[in-house]
């Protein structure tokens, strides 16, 4: 959902939401038999486990993995278009060769997170008394692992199920002799003693990826514990309190390219600005303002990726910036493309690419009224808009950044976003969110646009500006805002 540090949703969706039972209607036992797809089975990574108790709660993850044997996991999810269901498909590698599409119910899917009701977690105390359930939606691309040293040695799906409501495909999927975890973390009050953690598929999917009983149940005991006194390591903490545990590095810096003044077409990214979406009103008491938010998403589509990268030189507080290009795995030439600039503000502290997008509120007749300040950014991955163009790359690497817009010392910052994800910021604090203190009720157009200064080579800028409606009424200090769908899309309510 969102992460890069993070600046939007902030909400990892992970397992643990209730929903409705779901039936496959007219799949047999014996028919899903014969569907080649991969041996799916439940496997437990260690038999007990001993968690620390704060305050009578109590944060862990089970360590519970679905291992896909013998061919992936894999499914592609769209729509046709933005007014078009989801659907769902799974892609099958069977042995001898080939694919098959094998449409399944989309009443699988928990929208853009996961397949729904996947399975479910009971814990049981030491009198056999269940107190705990928690049924579990299951992205298959969250934080997989190897299964055996023979398994292959990376996995080509994204590492998250993303949602932004202009979301187009996904791809999600368990990698061949990988797994993945249903059930990420779990939170719960319980008294200290020992627990045995039950996790079981449903039914519904033993049925349509013919899991054998034994294989769709597995179970861990839980024992509940006083944390030590003294507690310094990683492992003692507080549910949902977090140690980072790695150096971020920068990498080898890249070999001597030629500059391109005319880089061919299949070298060049397509940068699309999306609607602006999450449309709110806010009121900041200092300075008594009135402020319109939103969230902004510009995607990469075309024929490669965006590649930016800055270079230091005598000290200088200013980064030159240069676009990369790629064809085939390779840097073909690269072309002067603005300047970072180093942003010391809390929450950033790092390298910002200034000429990347620009936000503007227009009148009803789409002339200026407020221009926002924000102009930085930290370019990175954050939601798969359309994995299932050309180009486009599955694994993205871990979603939003991890240290690679760089430090107060760095020389090299390199920030890229590869074909079919966008970048999604939020604006919701002063001088980012549009300042409406002065401006009238009435009807507005919030504009997105990318690559305002033309300074970044792309396929077309056909794309590059996009128009979200909005009408603001209220009163001083409560303004109210209204958000008419765009193209069926209405992520406002």
């Amino acid at each position: 959902m969102s992460f890069k540090h993070w600046r939007r949703r902030g909400t990892l969706v992970v397992a643990g939401l209730a929903v409705t039972a779901i039936a496959v209607p007219g799949l047999s036992a014996a028919s899903a038999a014969k569907v080649p797809g991969p041996a799916l089975k439940l496997e437990a990574a260690q038999n007990s486990i001993t968690v620390n108790s704060f305050r009578g709660r109590v944060g862990f993850d089970p360590g519970i993995w679905l291992a896909a044997l013998g061919s992936p996991l894999e499914f592609d999810v769209q729509r046709a278009a933005y007014t078009k269901p989801v659907t769902l498909t799974q892609i099958i590698h069977p042995p001898y060769g080939g694919v098959i599409h094998r449409p399944l119910p989309p009443r699988l899917l928990d929208k853009w997170f996961g397949l729904k009701r996947f399975a479910t977690l009971t814990m049981r105390n030491s009198a056999g008394k269940v107190v705990l359930t928690q049924q579990a939606t299951f992205c298959p691309n969250f934080f997989p692992a190897r299964v055996t040293p023979g398994s292959p040695p990376s996995s080509p799906y994204p590492s998250q199920c993303g949602f932004n409501p202009f979301t187009v495909s996904q791809v999600w999927g368990v990698q061949k002799d990988w797994a993945s975890e249903p059930v990420l973390f779990v939170s719960a009050k319980l008294p200290l003693g020992v627990y045995t953690a039950t996790l079981t598929i449903s039914s519904e999917y033993t049925r349509l990826f013919n899991i054998a009983a034994a294989d769709a149940t597995a179970t861990v005991k839980v024992t509940v514990v006083k944390p030590p006194k003294c507690c310094p390591e990683p492992g003692c903490c507080p549910p949902g309190a977090r140690h980072p545990s790695h150096r971020m590095g920068l990498g080898q810096r890249p070999p001597a390219v030629r500059t391109l003044t005319n880089p061919p077409a299949a070298s060049l990214p397509d940068l699309v600005a999306l609607p602006a979406w999450q449309v709110r009103t806010g009121h900041q008491k200092q300075g008594n303002v009135d402020l319109l938010a939103f969230s902004a998403s510009v995607w990469i589509g075309g024929n490669s990726q965006l590649d930016v990268e800055g270079f230091r030189s005598n000290g200088s507080p200013v980064m030159n910036a240069y676009q990369y290009f790629w064809r085939n795995g390779h840097v073909i030439g690269r072309a002067r493309a603005g300047t970072m600039g180093f942003d010391s503000k809390k929450g950033h502290d790092h390298w910002h690419f200034e000429q990347f997008a620009r936000y503007t509120l227009l009148n009803s007749h789409k002339s200026l009224v407020v221009l926002s300040h924000k102009v930085g950014f930290c370019i990175a991955p954050v939601d798969p808009i359309n994995l299932l163009i050309p180009h486009a790359v599955w694994n993205a690497g871990p979603p939003g950044f991890t240290g690679q817009c760089g430090f107060p010392s760095t020389m090299w910052v390199t920030e890229k976003l590869p074909v079919g994800w966008d970048d999604t910021y939020e604006q919701d604090i002063a001088g980012q969110a549009f300042d409406i203190t002065h401006v009238p009720n009435g009807t507005y157009y919030i504009q997105v646009t990318a690559n305002p200064g033309k300074v970044l080579f792309e396929t077309t800028a056909s794309n590059d500006v996009s128009f979200r409606k909005v009408i603001l009424g209220g009163t001083p200090g409560h303004r109210t805002v209204k958000v008419p769908a765009w193209h069926g899309i209405d992520p406002e309510h």
